[in-house]
């Protein structure tokens, strides 16, 4: 009952948060993927570096890494799976964290987006099984990290994570400043 309630906590501050920052807005994640407006990008790959500076530094004291199962193959399924994921996020507007927000405020559009999901999600159970290729064969070794992909140790990978997030933070600053004046 406390983990159920310290996790709707935990959602109701983190959809809060997302209100507050603009990203209830469809217009947001639109900019983002027209390459007008950064800041997602900015928000999404800082929390990816925190949060693996965390979990290293919490490797470093000794607590156990995270089970294997977290961990997915690599597949077609999950390739073709995003692209139909970002063409939706596209085309909507929203991402489900984004159009929960905006429906707690009263958005009708994200409320079709976050019911039109669940028709798709059905379509795609029921058409899965169907194709004519296992899109659930795996392309590489089973639970690859980019540590044991690349031969190299997780500090030298969160450091190619700092500079590939610096990269795209100086750029996507400088198509805002320059491009649209911001």
């Amino acid at each position: 009952m406390v983990e159920n309630l310290s996790n709707f906590v935990i959602g109701l501050l983190f959809g809060a948060s997302l209100d507050l920052s603009g990203f209830g807005s469809a217009k947001k994640l639109n900019a983002q993927f027209l390459l007008r407006d950064f800041s997602m990008f900015k928000v999404m790959f800082g929390a990816i570096v925190v949060a693996s500076s965390l979990y290293i530094l919490f490797l470093k004291f000794g607590y156990p890494p995270v089970g294997p199962a977290v961990v997915p193959t690599l597949t077609l399924g999950i390739i073709f799976g995003g692209f139909l994921l970002g063409f939706g996020l596209v085309l909507g507007g929203y991402c489900p964290g984004t159009a929960l927000t905006a429906i707690a405020g009263g958005r009708v559009d994200a409320l079709v987006f976050f019911l039109a999901m669940y028709p798709g999600y059905k379509l795609w159970i029921w058409l899965e099984p169907n194709l004519f290729y296992n899109l659930n064969a795996p392309l590489i070794e089973r639970n690859l990290t980019l540590p044991t992909l690349f031969g190299t140790s997780d500090i030298v990978v969160l450091l190619g994570l700092i500079v590939v997030c610096g990269a795209g933070w100086a750029f996507g600053s400088y198509v805002e400043k320059v491009k649209y004046g911001r």
